[in-house]
């Protein structure tokens, strides 16, 4: 296949790896040897089903994997196990990659279209050992790996959140509601990955099949569901910190604002009695004494002043002027 890179390696009895040649590999199996692991990275979906039917996957089974579907899917069949869920690929968790497996007989295929989802990056095959060399035993491997990788994600993702809440802490105009929006936005994304794949592990347990004989491992996929489960809570618990953050800023600004307006009224109380005065002095009668004594606009003005310094002292004593 064009612009496909393939991996293929041989399961050893032990649970180890050893690293085979496409055609050769295909040709054992053909034969009854086995088990293997492919792993297909790349190629358009019509180039991986025709991969899939020259291997002997027939049309109805192609049919139900729609491999052309960027959904969740899991079709149990008499002699094939086929699983497709999203795997992160990056930090946004906005567009992240599909994983699908393929389990058939003595042989499991793994595929992805982003390299940062294969199901080799956080492996070494040659360093390591499944719990047994057969189909189960990748799946089983597999899942783990992933678990953990996803609870990883989300205490990375937990310790963005307490470092902007040690900001807001030391001071609320530190944090922005950019910031906070982008991470309720990154706990929603990475929340539905976790569902999703809360929800294939679930379902994986009850399968009872040959091809997949998970029965014998249920021991180490118990812990691939409950790192998983972890994760979902811990991303509750993120949703729920994200959301007191959101609350804090608007009380936050909601606080400038009271500030402000607090000040504004004050400026006016101050102001009040000096326009009163100025209300009163600016009457056109003809009979105002005041206007015609000597003194008066300086004893005018004295008193302006000394009415709004009086009152600028007084708030500023009360502290509100704080």
């Amino acid at each position: 296949m064009s612009a496909v890179k393939l991996t293929c390696l041989a399961l050893e009895p032990a649970g180890g790896l050893r690293p085979e040649a496409e055609a050769a590999a295909l040709a054992a199996w053909r034969a009854g040897a086995g088990p293997y692991w492919i792993d297909l990275e790349g190629g358009r979906p019509d180039a991986v089903a025709a991969w899939l039917a020259g291997i002997g996957i027939g049309p109805g089974t192609l049919e139900l994997m729609q491999l052309d579907e960027e959904e969740t899917r899991i079709v149990p069949l008499v002699d094939t196990v086929y699983l497709a869920y999203p795997m992160l690929t990056g930090d946004n968790f906005q567009t992240p990659a599909h994983f699908r497996i393929v389990c058939v007989d003595r042989l499991v295929i793994t595929m992805h279209d982003e390299p940062a989802a294969s199901s080799l990056a956080d492996m070494d095959p040659a360093r390591l050992k499944l719990q047994e060399g057969s189909t189960a035993g990748v799946v089983c491997a597999l899942t783990i790996v992933r678990s953990a990788r996803l609870r990883r994600d989300v205490l990375k993702l937990r310790a963005e959140g307490d470092a902007l809440a040690d900001r807001m802490d030391s001071d609320p105009g530190d944090v922005s509601l950019k910031e906070i929006l982008t991470l309720k936005r990154r706990v929603l994304a990475l929340g539905a990955l976790v569902d999703e794949e809360l929800a294939i592990l679930e379902v994986l347990r009850l399968v009872d099949n040959p091809v997949l004989p998970l029965g014998r491992l249920a021991g180490p996929f118990q812990i691939a569901i409950e790192t998983t489960r972890a994760a979902d809570r811990d991303i509750d618990r993120l949703d729920r910190r994200a959301g007191e953050l959101q609350d804090r800023y608007e009380s936050a600004q909601q606080d400038k604002t009271n500030r402000r307006l607090g000040v504004l009224t004050i400026l006016s109380a101050i102001f009040m009695p000096l326009t009163l005065i100025a209300g009163i002095y600016g009457m056109n009668f003809e009979v105002m004494p005041e206007l015609h004594y000597r003194y008066g606009y300086p004893l005018a003005l004295g008193l302006m002043a000394l009415i709004a310094g009086g009152l600028y002292v007084f708030f500023r004593w009360r502290g509100w002027l704080k």
